[in-house]
This record gives C-alpha cells, structure tokens and sequence, in this order.
C-alpha cells in the first residue's frame, strides 16, 4: 500500500514538472553579455581592444576581459562605466544598457596610444541576438507629407465668414447716366427754343 501511495506521489510530481521544464526549454535565450578584449598585440608594443566596436542590442551589456599582460582600464568616455584597473585575467561587465545610441570608452593608461572603442547600442532586443535599429523613417514620411496649416487672419479666425461686397441694383446703377442724358437733352431743347424764338423776333424787326 505504501508503495502504490510513493508511485502515485512520484507520477504526479513528473507530470506537473514536465510542461515547466518543456516552458524552460521554449523561452528564447538571449544569450551572455559580449565580450572585449583588453591586451598587446605585435609582441606586447600595441595596446587594442578586440573588437574596438561593437554592436549590441538594448538591454544587453558587455563583458571586458584583460586577456594581456599588462593592466588596462575600461572607461566610459560619458562616465557611465569605469573598471580601473582591469588587471590581467580581470573580467568586468558594465550595467545593460537601455537606451539606443553610441558610447565611446578608452583605457585610461593607453589611450594616448590608440587603446580606445565604441559600443553601438540598436533598438530592442529580441529572440535570437539580432538587434532592431531605431527606425524614424515612418515619422519622416508623415512629416514630409503632412500639409502645413493656413493662418487665419480677421474675422475668420473666430469662425466669421466676411460680408461679400454689396452690389448696386441695376436701378441704382444706371440712374446716373439717364439722368445726365435727361439733362442734357432738356437744355438742348431750352437752347433750341430760344433760337428758334430769336429768329421769330427777328425776323418781325425786319
């Protein structure tokens, strides 16, 4: 009976870990931090890191390792990160870094002699290592394409559309020019009658 109770508890426990293990195994790794290199080259007379630059994504970090004989520094130009000194066999990895962008780093010791690099940080992170650059072509093209507001002067400002311009009715419009025709014809007439009556003296007098 105790042995049926312990194969039965056995069995059971199996089956509630195995989706966890199976979960454990589905879950992409993102992998260990990078690493560079601090050491000599060309029989120790060059100080270098290997690689000077390097890529990596938002929320990874990088490892340096001194990998020479001699004790180096890695320094962040920006202050973010500093390992002073590195000595040989020392490793040191910075904190992630959580935003997109460029950070310079040098060895303080030798970095008069060249010993400097850069770490290239791209956009998120995502399952298998590949880094997503930040993209601003989409909010270039709506910038481009959007186009710009008019300026609203006057009345139109406050939502008033402007009076149009008054017309004058045809009456009104052409009273002056029959009028002056008027006049102009009733002193003719005055002009003629009064020649007319003239000659009609005139001709009496004779």
């Amino acid at each position: 009976m105790v042995r049926k109770v312990l194969l039965g508890l056995f069995v059971a426990t199996m089956v509630l870990l195995m989706p966890s293990a199976a979960l454990a195994k589905a879950e992409p790794s993102q992998g260990t931090a990078p690493t560079v290199d601090a050491t000599e080259t060309g029989g120790g007379s060059n100080f270098v890191f290997q690689p000077a630059d390097i890529t990596i994504q938002t929320g990874q970090a990088v490892t340096f390792k001194n990998t020479g004989q001699v004790p180096h520094t890695a320094t962040a130009d920006d202050g973010s990160f500093d390992k002073t000194p590195l000595n040989p066999g020392d490793s040191f990895t910075t904190k992630p870094f959580t935003q997109p962008g460029t950070f310079t780093y040098k060895c303080s010791f030798h970095a008069s002699l060249g010993m400097t690099g850069k770490i290239i940080v791209g956009g998120a992170a995502v399952p298998g290592g590949v880094a997503t650059p930040p993209s601003s072509t989409a909010s270039t093209t709506a910038t481009a394409s959007a186009s710009p507001t008019p300026t609203l002067t006057g009345a139109a400002q406050f939502g008033i559309s402007p009076s149009p311009t008054p017309t004058a009715p045809p009456s009104e419009k052409y009273f002056p020019k029959i009028a002056g025709a008027i006049v102009v014809l009733a002193l003719v007439g005055i002009v003629a009658g009064y020649v007319k009556t003239a000659r009609k003296l005139a001709d009496k007098g004779s």
